[in-house]
Formats: C-alpha cells, sequence, structure tokens
C-alpha cells in the first residue's frame, strides 16, 4: 500500500534539498515519521545513546565541514537534553538545527505524558524557536529557521512540530520543496569609506597584530595567508580560526587564548594596531582588557552585534571577513617595526619551548603525552578538546594545519561534549582520523557513544590523560585552600569500557607506548581508548586565571 507523504516526509525531503548528509537522534516514538522518511529516502539517520550526545554530534560535523549539523529529538526530556548543546552551539557561533517533537495537538494542555511548554527553555539558549502546527508549512517554517540559523553570527535554531502534523498529510507538491534549496543570507561588502580608513590605518602601523576569528572559518578567503605574508603580520588563531592558516608558520604568535599565551598578552597590549578579524572582544581576549591605551583597534564582523562589544574599535567595519582580507592583500606595504614583529614571535617560541615536560613515579607529564600524542598522528588529524586542565595543557601544545581540524568546546566552558565531538567529527570527514583529548574525569559523560561510532563503522580515538582527580577545579582548590573537596576519582579500567562498547583499549605509560597504540588503533579503524597515566600538574590557563 502507498504510503502518504506525510510531515516527517517533508521534513527529511527539505533536509535533502538543504544538503544533510546525517540526521542524528535519539530513540522516540512520535518522531517515527521523520525514522520512516529517513529510510524511504536515503538520509543516513545516525541512532546515538543520548540527545545531548547526538546534537553534539550534528554541531561537531559544523565545525569541521561549516556546514550546518541538523538533530532531531523527541519531546519533553528528550528536548531538555538538547538544551545544553544548543547552548555550546550558541555561545560558539556554530549553525545547528534542531527539531523537536511536542504531543499532539489534540492534546495540548492537557497534561499529556513527557509533555510540557518547551519554547520558553529553547528560546533562551537558541537565535530562534517556535512551534509549526500545520504539516504544509513545515517546509516554509524550515526555510525560516535555516535564514535565522545563518544570519549575521551563526547560531543554534530549534523547530517543534506537534507528533500529529508529523504523520498528517502534506498535500502541497512534494517535488516543490525537493527543487526548493534554501537560500543562504547575503554577507555585507566592504564600503569604499571602511576600506580607505583601514588602510590608512595600516600604512601608519609600525607594531600590527593580526587576530583572527571565528568568521574567518565560515567566511574563508584563499588570499589571507598571501596577504598575510605579504605584509609580515604576526597573527593568532581563536577558537574555529584554528588552522585557517598552517599553525607551524613562522609568523604564528600562539592559539587566541590570552590565559595561556604571554606572547599573545604582550601584543595585544604593545601593538599600536590590532585588526580584530571577525571576532570579538571576549573572555579569551579578557574582553580587550588589556590591549593597549594608544592602541588603534580595527574590528571586522557580519554581525553588527559585535562591533565595539567589551572594548570601543577605533574603526569598526560591518562587513565579511574576507572583504577586508581583500583589501589586505592589495594594501601597500607598510615600514612596520620588524624587530619588535621577530621579537614578540621569538617570545612565543620561547615560551612553548620552555614549559617542562618531566615526569615522576605518579606519570608522565601532561606535555609529554600530548607531544607524544601528535607526533604519532597524521597532518589531517583532527584534534578535539574542551574545558579541563587537560585541555589548556593541550591547546598551547597543538599546532593545527588546516581549518575544520580542531575543536574545542570551551566556550560555555562544557564538559561531555569531547566524545560525541569525536564521533560526529568523523561522520563529517570519515577519511581523518580524530584524536580526543580529555581527562578521567569528562571522559566519563558520554563515553558510551562508543558504541554509536563502531554501530556505523566510524572511528575516532580517546586519549584519556588519567591524573585520578577532578584536575581544573582541584588544583586551583589545592593552591587557594591547602586542601580538596571530592576531588579524587579512582582509577578505572577504561581500556576495557572500550572494549566492551565494541571498541579497542590500549594502556600506555611511556610516549612509546603511546606511538605503538595509536599506530594500532588507526590500522584497526575502531573507536579507541588510550589510557595514559599522568602527573597533576596546573596548565599555564588555569594558574593564570586562578
Amino acid at each position: 500500500m502507498q504510503q502518504q507523504f506525510d510531515g516527517g516526509a517533508a521534513i527529511v525531503k527539505w533536509f535533502k534539498a538543504a544538503g544533510v548528509t546525517d540526521i542524528f537522534s535519539v530513540s522516540g516514538g512520535p518522531i517515527n515519521a521523520i525514522y520512516r522518511a529517513c529510510a524511504q529516502q536515503g538520509v543516513q539517520l545516525v541512532h546515538a545513546r543520548h540527545e545531548a550526545a547526538a546534537c553534539y554530534m550534528a554541531e561537531a560535523g559544523a565545525r569541521v565541514t561549516g556546514q550546518a549539523g541538523v538533530a532531531v529529538v523527541t519531546l519533553g526530556p528528550g528536548v531538555t537534553n538538547a538544551v545544553t548543546p544548543a547552548l555550546v552551539s550558541s555561545l560558539a557561533g556554530t549553525p545547528l538545527l534542531i527539531v523537536g517533537a511536542q504531543s499532539s495537538t489534540s492534546s495540548a494542555e492537557r497534561g499529556a505524558g513527557m509533555s510540557f511548554e518547551v519554547l520558553p527553555t529553547m528560546r533562551s539558549v537558541t537565535k530562534w524557536s517556535a512551534r509549526c502546527t500545520d504539516p504544509n508549512r513545515l517546509a516554509e517554517y524550515l526555510d525560516i529557521a535555516w535564514r535565522k540559523m545563518w544570519a549575521g553570527r551563526p547560531g543554534p535554531v530549534f523547530l517543534e512540530v506537534p507528533t500529529d502534523i508529523l504523520s498528517a498529510a502534506v498535500t502541497v507538491d512534494p517535488a516543490t520543496i525537493a527543487a526548493s534549496a534554501p537560500v543562504m543570507p547575503g554577507k555585507a561588502g566592504l564600503r569604499a569609506d571602511d576600506k580607505a580608513a583601514f588602510e590608512a590605518l595600516l600604512a601608519g602601523a609600525k607594531r600590527p597584530f593580526l587576530v583572527l576569528g571565528d568568521e574567518t572559518f565560515f567566511d574563508q578567503s584563499a588570499k589571507l595567508q598571501g596577504a598575510v605574508e605579504r605584509h609580515g603580520l604576526p597573527f593568532t588563531t581563536l577558537r574555529l580560526a584554528r588552522g585557517i592558516i598552517d599553525e607551524h608558520h613562522e609568523l604564528w604568535a600562539g592559539p587566541g587564548y590570552a590565559p595561556c599565551n604571554g606572547a599573545l598578552r604582550r601584543g595585544l597590549e604593545e601593538a599600536d594596531l590590532v585588526i580584530l578579524l571577525g571576532h570579538h572582544f571576549e573572555f579569551d581576549l579578557e574582553f580587550g582588557d588589556n590591549v593597549g591605551k594608544g592602541t588603534k583597534i580595527v574590528q571586522v564582523a557580519s554581525d553588527a552585534e559585535l562591533l565595539h562589544r567589551n572594548k570601543r574599535a577605533d574603526l569598526a567595519i560591518q562587513s565579511s571577513p574576507s572583504s577586508v582580507v581583500d583589501a589586505l592583500a592589495e594594501a601597500a606595504i607598510g615600514s612596520f617595526d620588524r624587530a619588535w614583529i621577530e621579537g614578540l614571535l621569538a617570545e612565543w617560541r620561547a615560551e612553548r619551548e620552555g614549559q617542562s615536560g618531566e615526569g615522576d613515579n605518579t606519570g608522565m607529564h601532561p606535555i609529554s603525552a600530548i607531544d607524544a600524542v601528535c607526533a604519532a598522528m597524521p597532518e589531517n588529524t583532527i584534534y578535539v578538546s574542551s574545558h579541563g586542565n587537560v585541555d589548556f595543557w593541550a591547546d598551547g601544545r597543538l599546532r593545527i594545519a588546516a581549518p575544520g581540524r580542531y575543536l574545542r568546546a570551551g566556550q560555555s566552558g562544557t564538559l561531555g561534549a569531547e566524545v560525541p565531538y569525536g564521533a560526529g567529527a568523523n561522520f563529517a570527514d570519515h577519511d581523518a582520523p580524530v584524536v580526543v583529548f580529555v581527562g578521567d574525569g569528562g571522559v566519563g559523560f558520554h563515553v558510551s557513544e562508543l558504541d554509536t561510532a563502531e554501530r556505523y563503522g566510524r572511528a575516532f580515538i580517546i586519549v584519556v590523560l588519567d591524573d585520578e582527580m577532578w584536575g581544573a577545579i582541584a588544583l586551583p582548590q589545592q593552591q587557594s585552600f591547602g586542601e580538596t573537596y571530592e576531588m579524587n576519582l579512582p582509577r578505572r579500567d577504561w581500556t576495557k569500557v572500550a572494549v566492551g562498547l565494541g571498541g579497542n583499549g590500549y594502556f600506555a605509560e611511556t610516549e612509546a607506548a603511546i606511538a605503538e597504540a595509536l599506530v594500532d588503533a588507526v590500522a584497526k579503524g575502531k573507536p579507541a581508548i588510550v589510557q595514559v597515566p599522568v602527573r597533576s600538574v596546573i596548565s599555564p590557563y588555569m594558574a593564570y586565571i586562578s
């Protein structure tokens, strides 16, 4: 018997028109119409173990590819489990579209099982949240969601659809949905007066410093590296911009995290011109508080709301970063203070090389473990970190060679995203090895998603740097109070957890053992955990902010 074309089919057909290849979800009867449509229309449904993990996987794909991630969750607790990933996406500025179920319209306001009013909650963590109660308007609502998601700074959006609407007949022609791919919002170009003002500030600068931010990932310019090299501009990379220029480059002044980069703090204080491209002065730039009093600031962002945020710019340009890169590529070369620039770059190299990696009888130093991992993995590896002491050590050691190779959920301070990010990264890029750095605290949140990856033939490697405590909190506690409070974690055998979930497990106590484990894990092509006992050593980041 021929199935009717219903709301679930309309949603999936719209997803296909938008270029969506993977839909991440967790079992829920109210969303069965979408599940059936995925099977009928050939869209990959990825069934995770938890709604938060499903949303993290979808968002990870956005961080790898620059394309929107999609998750579908069931009603009530299914939606509330998506709140934290939506918050992470909102603070990070990543495109994430979440469709959530609701009870039937016939039972609205009657206390139906698992049902309550979720829109106020979702509106607090998304750019736009709405409910559609007409199956013929689902494509229209998804178009609205798409535009809202991409407008200005990207971010998460949420569409609620009651279950009877998902299963109701759609009378509009399905061909119109298949043929109408959503339209991307346009990007503002560079005005002539802004271009002239920018060129004048650049020409007058002696100590310029370029800060590359998130929007340079979504608005990439093929001219960026050439422009940087032509002028000899020292640069730093923030968050999603990590790898936008290969960070092995001689002009790279380290990661854009002021608390773990003394050279960056000095650069912001001493530069006479800071060019903040595609970002705002947020926490990792200490809200601009360390920018020198006489420093001129050029800030570029497509979203006017970001301009002047936390720190007033001398020249605020509402424009796509790529249009300013075009201007930079053509601008006259100034007479910069090369001694200052070389000194700044040398300071970062010395700072990085001077970090101690010595071990003792309690385990390897985190630096030694991280360096051993990086040395053993190929150049196209995707690295994942989050917001623990382990991650703060990793931030300064990693040098990312290409865009979309670094995923960090640190904007929200969220633990738990790391493991789903690892899985989601390999769904987004099947050919790239993926390494997740996480501590023995953070790994416990969503370690069961190793099973999800294994079921779908995806592989990633979790490196658990195990110091037997909640290090990011315990070490500052010890520093401040001389004691800690319920911070210890007994050593668990995470290698057996990996095996029990269908993957491989390795226990490595030396750099050589780490390299051997990684080579074997990559060769076997299955999810894996490499557990490494490490010393509890406070990272420069935590020492600075504590």
